[in-house]
């Protein structure tokens, strides 16, 4: 039992330690919190966690194909407001019965549940030529587009021309799902006729 005695008494002394050592850094990160010195309190939260440079993301329908892409120069997701920013954004919506559409943006912000996507500077919308008609060509320097609801909508003044037709209004809401185009404010039409 006496030969024991200095086994356990290491053991213990050496228990002692990591709990002294343990405490310590304990209360060295309690303090780095509380006086903003520490990594935590560093990190500076408008800025973004993470970067990620020529992105592409595609989603797939339940038979394997693709519903959209979504694609950019530099992706940004900033903590705080839990939203991503976009550089030079172009999202191509997919559809089994018409051509696929395309947005582009110069900028874009995306919520944290990527139901709206805020669209910035340079925006074009564009819907191909379905079957004998003309293609359709929608700018502008803002658009909002809510993705539960199939909506693209903006109150910035807007230009719409198919074919030979240019439509300018003060605002807009395209809805996918019913195919309609409705240009609002104080909008005027140019239709020419075809040569």
């Amino acid at each position: 039992m006496i030969n024991e005695l200095p086994t356990r008494f290491g053991a213990i002394s050496v228990l002692a330690l990591l709990v002294v050592i343990a405490a310590g850094s304990f209360w060295f990160l309690q303090k780095s919190l509380e006086s903003g010195n520490g990594v935590a309190g560093r990190r500076n939260l408008a800025e973004p966690d993470y970067t990620i440079q020529r992105f592409r993301y595609t989603s797939t329908a339940e038979n394997g194909q693709p519903d959209y892409h979504v694609e950019g120069e530099k992706l940004s997701h900033y903590p705080e407001q839990d939203h991503v920013e976009v550089d030079q954004l172009r999202v191509t919506v997919f559809s089994p019965t018409r051509p696929p559409m395309t947005l582009r943006s110069d900028s874009a912000k995306i919520n944290s549940a990527r139901t709206e996507l805020h669209l910035y500077d340079n925006v074009l919308l564009n819907r191909p030529a379905p079957n004998n008609s003309n293609e359709l060509v929608v700018s502008s320097d803002y658009m909002l587009v809510l993705t539960e609801q199939n909506i693209v909508k903006t109150d910035h003044p807007v230009k719409a021309t198919e074919g030979n037709t240019i439509l300018e209004g003060n605002g807009m809401v395209a809805d996918s799902s019913k195919q309609t185009l409705t240009l609002q404010g104080q909008v005027n039409a140019i239709f020419m006729v075809p040569k």
